[in-house]
């Protein structure tokens, strides 16, 4: 259990707000490119302060069910339930210590290779500070 002005703090205010200002402040946090732009800073920084850490990065792909019914979206195979589930997949990419780089949220799963190829090695190209193509090699 934390104190409520710890969970205030996350948000910029002196304690947890009701839920209605909670929600306004989200909203506002996450409009327009705003998390992404968020995202990007927090990886260039983590990678520059430890670019030994860049040389050497993880993927890993990890199946999340959905629950609601807002939406329908296509069954993927659950492998801890044994069963085909409406999920989305997320791909993470990490550093060699385990820390987070990023994640790449897809609700129609081409493929980790597809993936990598389409969506991971662009988002590399532009955060990492020292990218090396392989075809370069």
């Amino acid at each position: 259990m934390s104190a409520p002005g710890e969970w205030g703090k996350l948000i910029g205010l002196d304690r947890i707000p009701e839920v209605r200002t909670l929600r306004s402040k989200i909203k506002q946090l996450t409009q327009d490119e705003g998390p992404q732009q968020w995202s990007e800073a927090l990886c260039k920084e983590w990678m520059q302060s430890a670019p030994e850490q860049a040389s050497i990065l993880y993927i890993d792909g990890h199946v999340r069910v959905y629950n609601g019914q807002q939406t329908k979206l296509p069954r993927h195979h659950v492998a801890r339930q044994k069963l085909c589930l409406r999920a989305t997949t997320d791909y993470w990419v990490n550093a060699m210590d385990g820390q987070p780089f990023m994640v790449i949220n897809k609700a129609v799963d081409p493929g980790m290779i597809k993936v990598i190829e389409n969506d991971i090695l662009p988002q590399l190209e532009k955060r990492l500070p020292t990218f090396v193509n392989a075809e370069e090699l």
